[in-house]
Parts: structure tokens; C-alpha cells; sequence
């Protein structure tokens, strides 16, 4: 369906590995957008952080994304349960500098409004 944005491993290792070499690169800035990133409330799970990213737009807060932490296991990367849903460009800016993933943009959010697609035909696992 396209709803949700499906990373390969090579672009999860891209995203991380890249985000990896600027926050060595630059720690006092890394600290400062980990720190914008963890006071941010997120969620435990694609589904909920869904739905709440759902609401915000139909209470017409434009620019809403869903960001998910990117983590590497035995040289597998992987995306984790913590996805932050956000329509703050501050935090939004801090997400792709530490080497979140960018799950569901705006586009992705309006057609699964617009189309009126149920959850769970999106998510098939949680």
C-alpha cells in the first residue's frame, strides 16, 4: 500500500551509520539533539504513535512525522519501539541528527486520512 515507509538495510545502515560519524564528529551537538530527542514524549509502539499522528492532523497540525530509533545488533539494523511524533521543526532537526528514521511524512499521514484506511491494515504486527 505504501502507507508505511519500509527502510532496507541499507538504507537503515546508511541513516545510522552517517548519523554515527556526525555525532563523533561533533559531540556538544550530538549531546544537545539526543537531549531535544529524550524530552520529547514518544511512543512504545507503531500502532499508537500512528493513531496519535492521525489525530494531530485531523486537529489540523500541519507538518506532523513519525520518527523511529534505528539500532545495531551483530551488524543488523533494526527499528526500535520508540517512535516520536512530532510537527515541532526543532525536534524534527534533532531526529535526522542523531539518525532517526523518518517512518510517515506528511504525504504518507494525509492519503491514510484522506483514504480513511484502518490501522491495522497498515500495521500488521506490535
Amino acid at each position: 500500500m505504501g502507507y508505511r515507509y519500509r527502510m532496507s538495510q541499507d538504507e537503515l545502515a546508511y541513516t545510522y551509520e552517517h548519523a554515527q560519524a556526525r555525532m563523533d564528529a561533533h559531540p556538544e551537538y550530538a549531546d544537545k539533539h539526543k537531549k531535544i530527542v529524550q524530552a520529547h514524549s514518544f511512543f512504545k509502539s507503531e500502532k499508537e504513535a500512528l493513531q496519535a499522528a492521525i489525530e494531530q492532523r485531523k486537529n489540523n497540525q500541519w507538518g506532523c512525522q513519525i520518527w523511529a530509533m534505528i539500532e545495531k545488533t551483530d551488524g543488523v539494523y533494526r527499528i526500535l519501539n520508540h517512535w516520536l511524533v512530532t510537527d515541532d521543526g526543532k525536534i524534527k532537526q534533532s531526529a535526522e541528527y542523531i539518525g532517526m528514521a523518518l517512518i510517515y511524512d506528511e504525504t504518507r499521514l494525509e492519503r491514510i486520512i484522506n483514504n480513511d484506511v484502518k490501522i491495522d491494515d497498515i500495521i500488521a504486527y506490535d
